[in-house]
């Protein structure tokens, strides 16, 4: 028994320096923190500016959301950290777009979330939260 354990550290001790060298590989050297934000993985094919958990030095200006086909973004409510929602103005009146756009009030440190809902030209909903925190 005890061998098997001593394999088994053996082998998690052999693929450290591994995990490590993968790790260093992906580096945010030379990208802005605001850059840095407006990057995710995006699970379901929207990509969103500020990004989900992002930590902003500065405050954003517009919430931006990139969709794989063209949207109407028909709703945006950004909520503070205790619950206190921020008046957001979404446009009626816009055209639909990959990208969609929505400025933002000045905003003080803190932590948001900002929930968003969109429609596509065929009538599909689509929604989502991200949340971000300006420092």
């Amino acid at each position: 028994m005890n061998r098997s354990i001593f394999a088994s550290l053996a082998a998690v001790a052999a693929l450290a320096p591994v995990s490590l060298a993968h790790a260093q590989s992906h580096s945010h050297a030379g990208v802005s923190a605001q850059e840095h934000a407006a990057v995710q993985a995006p699970a379901n094919g929207v990509v969103t500016a500020p990004a989900d958990n992002a930590m902003l030095a500065a405050a954003p200006t517009a919430f931006s959301a990139t969709f794989p086909h063209a949207v109407t973004l028909t709703s945006l409510r950004l909520t503070g950290a205790a619950g206190q929602p921020v008046d957001v103005v979404v446009s009626s009146e816009a055209p639909p777009a990959t990208t969609v756009t929505a400025p933002l009030p000045t905003l003080a440190p803190g932590s948001y979330s900002a929930a968003w809902a969109a429609k596509g030209a065929d009538g599909h909903q689509m929604n989502g939260v991200v949340r971000f925190m300006v420092h």
